[in-house]
């Protein structure tokens, strides 16, 4: 029986803040959760009356939804003498726009009876609502009250049309059709074959009456009206026909009931939601919105984007400006909603700003924009094509560079040795790039892990603890209020740091619904810790004794544990007591939600009256990564440090002798689970710094593969910053290898040949020369080989201590006298030190020459003539035109 509403635990009673698609964060916490409300249309407002909750199933509040250029605003009517709670009624606005008219549906005290229809009129001006006296005159002298029926209201007569419907409770269903004139003069007109209830009713502008949707009733048994036709009453001639309509897509709309439904301007009917009519076992929800042209008498199923409504039935819908329908509250099985959400028409699409609506209704590409788009392609592929004329010798030359730098095959190498080795690197490197993509794909998707850490602390920080009493008389004449009392172990009182909360800022609802809720906190300030030891301090453990009416046996009391910079009702409340609070609005209003629904369960403990109670409990910085790039990287990583709380909670059973030497409800105790400093630290599974030691390790596995196939090959001294060079850059590094590694007529080692009859070029003119001028060729090459092996290849600092070795030696009590190098010595020019090329500026000079200058190979040759004198005489001419003219690169030996 739909009549048939149950106090709902709030555990059934769902809701999440992510549901109100159209974002409006100002006043959500607000929003009741209700369905089966009265609704109606006035302007850019959706007035609401009534409807029912998790705790009650008849409510008498009055709201008004408001819509603005860019969001909504919500607030409460007020009320002067506000009928009683009423559940699955209907209403309009009148002509005039002065009263609110609510028809119908059912109260505690019609609930499941026979009744006249009931009629309550709100007029905005005195904000009082009135009732005509048929509201408790004879049953039977008027249209009798129902619920799940359909009101149109005729704004050109100022005449409203009921229809069907039914009292569940009493399994009443209707087929009749009254009309009412605006002094609530009714009149019976012609009625339908069968019942119906759980439909709708809109009257377009040609004066007929759509039905459509709901449950049909007859005498062999009942099912959902099909959406293949309608059922349309003429109220010019007073008949009802059948009006068969068709469907522009492939299927009809869904039958079902408990549906709502608009009309636009044009003439459609727009549905939203219902389920399908089943008991509640069995019942399922709707959705969708489908919409009816009356005008082709066809339905259109649109393809919708966005994010969808949660499925419920008794939806308030409303065209508050002729462009978007707002979809608001409504039931689902044990749910309750209060989220607003909007569907944009032209769009055909939920959207959750009136901005994006506008986005999306232009989202079609303009031939001007495919135009332009081509236009500038083709003008771009020009650009491209005359860069590359333009600069055709660069480019020529970047590919020949290109091909040099790969293709190097070794002297006397095949061809097909050096294709295999291109294809072996091609092939590896392939190998490395998905590689190389799977360790950054693994850091990028990696999944976060917590870390604990655990510190021993002498002390540690006491939470929030809020105490609500449920179904305790506010105040006894025996007991007085209910109250909390605080001391630790050693005595120490903390009573002062309890505070009530005040219960018309905020009133968390709990789903036994027992009776009044009053609050307690307690919030002890930063510098109370609890102690591990015994001594001059707070104590271990925290004791409260929670006092109340001992004859409300049935009562209960929640506890709630909190951190001091997570507690919401701090911010809810209104403290001001210096401590820092981390949570942000939308924490807050999910908070509230939840807490309005009864839906907090995490540190969140009943307690039974006359029982003892042990609650321990961590509190742990909680260091979560932040959604940032740099912690991909995985070095120092940036985190939002959040105090968290976890707790255990033992009940003893209640005492049944407690009251007898007992004047308060219980003990509840308080206290660490470890004294330890907690930290929870966030941290990534993989991260691109780990992923380098894998990367490194398949590289140099790849590279000792290929060297193992196909050889070692010597690496250039040259990075790509000086073999990609040009321009400036370039041409500094040439004057600086021409300046420090200048040569003669002895040509450069590994480039130019030893003697010129090993020269192609100069084969046919090999000249004469005498040995002295060959080996001073030889020792000229020889030196300008060691110095770019000292630059670019070899490390001389065993050469070096060899020397320093030689030098301590030489230099000893029997040899200091003695000349460094045999006692010869190499004349030099003044003023001419370093002038030489061959000579480099970091050469070590033995202390027998380090203030003479030198020029020449003396360093290098006179140790050879001492022991070597058949060659002396080459070393005359060992200096032989190696400062002669201008330094002219030698293509060949000449």
């Amino acid at each position: 029986m739909k009549s048939l509403i149950l106090f709902l635990t709030a555990a059934f009673a769902y809701f999440s803040t992510v549901q109100a698609y159209f974002y409006v964060p100002s006043f959500s916490n607000v929003l009741p959760f209700k369905g089966g409300m009265a609704y109606a249309k006035k302007n850019q407002s959706l007035y609401l009356f009534g409807g029912e909750n998790a705790t009650s199933s008849y409510t008498n509040n009055l709201y008004k939804l408001t819509q603005t250029d860019s969001s909504y605003n919500w607030e409460i009517v007020p009320q002067i003498n506000a009928p009683n709670g009423t559940v699955y009624g209907q209403s309009y606005i009148t002509a005039d726009g002065n009263n609110m008219v609510v028809m119908g549906g059912m109260t505690n005290a019609t609930a499941g009876k026979q009744a006249p229809l009931q009629i309550r009129s709100y007029n905005f001006a005195s904000q009082t609502w009135t009732e005509p006296s048929t509201n408790t005159g004879n049953a039977t002298a008027f249209p009798l009250n129902r619920e799940f029926f359909s009101l149109a209201y005729d704004s050109k007569s100022q005449k409203s049309y009921v229809f069907g419907g039914a009292v569940s409770g009493a399994g009443v269903v209707f087929n009749d059709l009254q009309v009412l004139d605006a002094n609530f003069k009714a009149t019976t007109l012609k009625p339908t074959p069968s019942g119906r209830y759980g439909h709708t009713a809109s009257i377009i502008s040609t004066g007929e009456m759509v039905v459509i949707g709901g449950i049909i009733a007859t005498n062999t048994g009942s099912g959902l009206a099909n959406m293949d036709s309608v059922w349309v009453y003429k109220i010019d001639t007073n008949e009802w026909v059948v009006r068969n309509v068709t469907t522009t897509g492939a299927r009809f709309p869904s039958t079902c009931s408990d549906h709502s439904a608009v009309v636009t301007s044009d003439d459609k009917i727009i549905i939203f939601g219902g389920d399908n009519g089943e008991n509640q076992r069995n019942r399922q929800f709707l959705n969708t919105v489908a919409i009816l042209d009356t005008k082709t008498w066809a339905w259109t199923i649109p393809s919708i984007g966005g994010i969808p409504p949660s499925r419920r039935s008794f939806a308030a819908v409303g065209l508050l400006d002729d462009k978007h329908l707002t979809v608001t509250f409504g039931a689902g099985s044990n749910v309750y909603y209060n989220d607003i959400n909007v569907f944009d028409l032209s769009g055909s699409s939920w959207v959750q700003s009136f901005d994006q609506s506008s986005s999306s209704s232009n989202q079609t590409i303009s031939k001007g924009l495919i135009a332009g788009v081509t236009v500038a392609g083709v003008v771009l592929l020009i650009i491209i094509l005359f860069l590359l004329w333009k600069f055709q010798s660069y480019v020529r030359w970047l590919v020949v560079r290109i091909h040099n730098d790969i293709w190097k095959p070794r002297t006397g190498e095949p061809v097909w040795a050096e294709t295999s080795r291109i294809a072996s690197q091609v092939f590896f490197l392939f190998i490395f790039v998905m590689f190389l993509y799977f360790v950054i794909r693994q850091a990028v998707d990696s999944p976060n892990i917590v870390q604990r850490i655990e510190t021993a602390a002498a002390e540690v920080d006491v939470p929030d603890v809020r105490f609500c009493f449920d179904g305790f008389p506010s105040e006894s004449n025996t007991f007085g209020p209910p109250g909390v009392s605080c001391h630790t172990d050693n005595g120490y009182t903390c009573t002062s740091y309890v505070k009530q909360l005040n219960m018309s800022v905020f009133q968390p609802t709990f789903s036994d619904n027992l009776g009044a809720v009053n609050c307690y906190l307690f919030r002890a300030p930063d510098d109370f810790k609890l102690t591990s030891t015994s001594g001059a301090n707070n104590g271990s453990r925290l004791l409260f004794t929670m006092f109340g009416d001992q004859s409300t046996t049935y009562g209960r009391v929640h506890v709630s544990v909190y951190p001091k910079n997570m507690d919401p009702n701090a911010k809810v409340y209104g403290y001001n007591d210096g401590i820092s609070n981390y949570l942000k609005e939308f924490d807050v209003l999910s908070w509230q939600n939840n807490e309005r629904n009864d839906l907090e369960a995490t540190n969140v403990y009943t307690i039974e009256p006359f029982t003892y109670s042990a609650l321990s409990y961590d509190i742990v910085d909680h260091r979560y990564l932040q959604p940032v790039g740099w912690n991909y990287v995985g070095f120092l990583p940036l985190t939002n440090s959040t105090p968290e709380i976890s707790s255990t909670f033992r009940q003893e059973a209640p005492n049944p002798t407690y009251t007898s030497g007992h004047a308060d409800l219980g003990i509840v105790a308080v206290f660490p689970n470890d004294f330890a400093t907690l930290v929870d630290r966030e941290v990534k599974m993989y991260t691109l710094v780990n992923a380098l030691g894998f990367v490194g390790g398949i590289f140099g596995m790849l590279v000792a593969v290929q060297t193992w196939l196909f050889g070692f090959r010597p690496r250039s001294p040259w990075g790509v910053v000086h073999r990609w060079s040009t321009g400036s850059r370039k041409q500094s590094l040439l004057r600086g290898l021409q300046q420090k590694f200048k040569t003669s007529d002895s040509g450069i080692p590994l480039v130019h040949p030893v003697h010129h009859r090993f020269s192609v070029n100069e084969f046919q003119n090999l000249g004469q020369e005498t040995e002295a001028q060959r080996v001073s060729r030889v020792e000229e090459r020889m030196q300008v080989l060691e110095l770019l092996f000292k630059a670019y290849y070899v490390d001389d600092e065993v050469f070096r201590s060899l020397d320093n070795a030689a030098t301590i030696d030489k230099s000893g009590p029997n040899n200091a006298s003695q000349p460094q190098f045999g006692g010869v010595t190499t004349p030099s020019t003044p003023g001419t030190t370093n002038a030489n090329p061959f000579f480099p500026s970091s050469e070590k000079l033995s202390p027998h020459y380090q203030k003479e200058d030198q020029n020449g190979f003396s360093h290098m040759f006179n140790e050879r003539q001492s022991r070597q004198g058949s060659i002396s005489s080459s070393d005359a001419h060992s200096q032989v035109q190696l400062n002669a003219g201008d330094n002219v690169h030698l293509r060949d030996m000449r």
